[in-house]
């Protein structure tokens, strides 16, 4: 075999994805979502504009472009006998999921808008009694870490970094060529949203900020259009300006396992990831105005998550046959 080429892919791998059911249902849950979305807001008598995100219009048809091209360009080379045609593979793979979990998180912030306009009966006074029970002093940890400037900042950038981590965690996977991880970690992630914004329809929480009158800066001010949704006075939901308007169970506590745990066979990164969303989980309470038991259920959530996916181990052969090809890729001795 020539040291030039690399073992060659089953099947039409080059439209592994595009073809994947996986990926389709993808695309289909994001349209029942979206289904919802527009059911909601007609029932709730709400509306919704995009507002300065109209602007990513561009961005999203420059990722198109980047998957029809290079589709086009591995057209001829499926098997992805080269290195350059393998990467191109991983590429597109990449655009796609990448696409999708845009197009989710628009679908899922104006869900999470609507279970806010739903207006069930709050349970801040329950969280905070249920934190007292445990022994955790939310206002007392609030100030102790305002006092302590240089753990403030720290705390700050981890919970700062959930949003960069969406982006770059499957960026990671998918360019490193773990389609399977990156094909889990995209339901995985999904599904724990929409359970959260489930639970967070039933047992509203307006958040520790809200609840204990915090008018720091980045504080009550994040989850301002909190009330004026839940008592009507907003109607009209900008998606280009998401807030934080789950409280219970914490997603951001929730994120930074899914987080840790779709790295954990990446060499020296996953070390990273463990360090970097623990401190993000420890953040939480007093960057993301959450109750001690919201956090504590956001664990709850990623764990029952990840369970979940074991469990629902999808056969797919697109996935099937990459994985069985990254574990033959070694070099193999010439036989010419």
């Amino acid at each position: 075999m020539s040291a030039s080429k690399l073992p060659a892919m089953p099947g039409r791998v080059g439209t592994f994805c595009a073809t994947s059911w996986r990926y389709l249902g993808t695309w289909i849950a994001i349209a029942l979502i979206v289904a919802v979305d527009f059911a909601g807001l007609h029932a709730l008598d709400r509306s919704a504009t995009l507002g300065r995100a109209a602007h990513n219009l561009p961005g999203f048809l420059a990722i198109l472009l980047v998957i029809v091209w290079v589709n086009f360009r591995t057209a001829s080379v499926r098997d992805g006998q080269t290195k350059w045609a393998r990467s191109q593979l991983e590429l597109a793979n990449t655009a796609r999921w990448m696409l999708a979990l845009a197009a989710f998180c628009m679908a899922a912030s104006l869900l999470s808008h609507l279970s806010v306009a739903a207006a069930f009966p709050l349970v801040d006074p329950q969280l905070v009694r249920i934190d007292e029970m445990i022994g955790f002093d939310w206002v007392a940890w609030y100030n102790w870490v305002r006092l302590h400037s240089i753990l403030f900042i720290v705390l700050k950038l981890a919970y700062g970094s959930g949003l960069a981590q969406t982006i770059v965690v499957p960026l990671i996977l998918g360019l490193s060529g773990a389609r399977r991880e990156l094909a889990d970690h995209m339901l995985r992630f999904m599904l724990a949203t929409l359970i959260c914004l489930i639970v967070a329809t039933l047992l509203p929480a307006a958040s520790a900020y809200l609840h204990f009158h915090i008018a720091d800066p980045d504080t009550s001010s994040t989850v301002s259009e909190f009330l004026p949704i839940r008592d009507g006075t907003l109607r009209v939901f900008a998606l280009d300006d998401q807030q934080g308007l789950v409280s219970m169970p914490s997603m951001h506590t929730c994120m930074a396992i899914l987080f840790a745990y779709a790295l954990r066979r990446t060499p020296v990164i996953a070390y990273i990831a463990v360090a970097l969303n623990a401190i993000m989980i420890a953040s939480t309470p007093t960057h993301g105005g959450h109750y001690l038991v919201d956090v504590v259920a956001g664990a709850v959530l990623a764990v029952v998550t990840i369970m979940l996916v074991k469990r629902l181990r999808f056969h797919d052969p697109s996935l099937d046959a990459s994985s069985a090809t990254q574990d033959t890729s070694a070099p193999q001795p010439s036989t010419s």
